[in-house]
């Protein structure tokens, strides 16, 4: 089963998003900071059990989004993990261009953005 770690602040977030995920046969994980997020890759990485994606906000306390994306795409361990950036909106084109570099794939939090979620990680495990 998949394992996807979702790394978001707001709580009613982590909780719909994760309910959804393990609706679609998901296995799931929450971190409500960018801190708790890298400690439970590193867990994860000395369990040799990675996560396969991480559903990842970019405003958060303690280590931002950005901090998170980079230290997965700069560790060797996690560099081929795939994220997906929620946010509810870039702030400028260098945002989105910094979440390309990183292959990562960008949703906008809006109205039922948790579907386009549960889609877009489906067919990224898929593929």
């Amino acid at each position: 089963m998949p394992r996807i770690l979702v790394v978001d602040d707001d709580p009613a977030i982590r909780e719909v998003v994760t309910m959804q995920l393990q609706a679609a046969g998901f296995e799931t994980e929450v971190a409500a900071t960018g801190r708790v997020a890298i400690e439970k890759l590193c867990k994860r990485s000395v369990e040799d059990r990675l996560f396969d994606l991480v559903i990842l906000d970019i405003v958060m306390p303690d280590i931002n989004g950005w901090q998170v994306l980079k230290a997965v795409k700069n560790n060797p361990l996690w560099e081929d993990m795939k994220v997906v950036v929620v946010s509810g909106e870039i702030q400028s084109a260098g945002d989105l261009t910094h979440i390309i570099e990183y292959d990562g794939v960008f949703v906008e939090k809006r109205m039922g953005f948790t579907e386009d979620v549960v889609r877009i990680v489906s067919r990224i495990i898929d593929s």
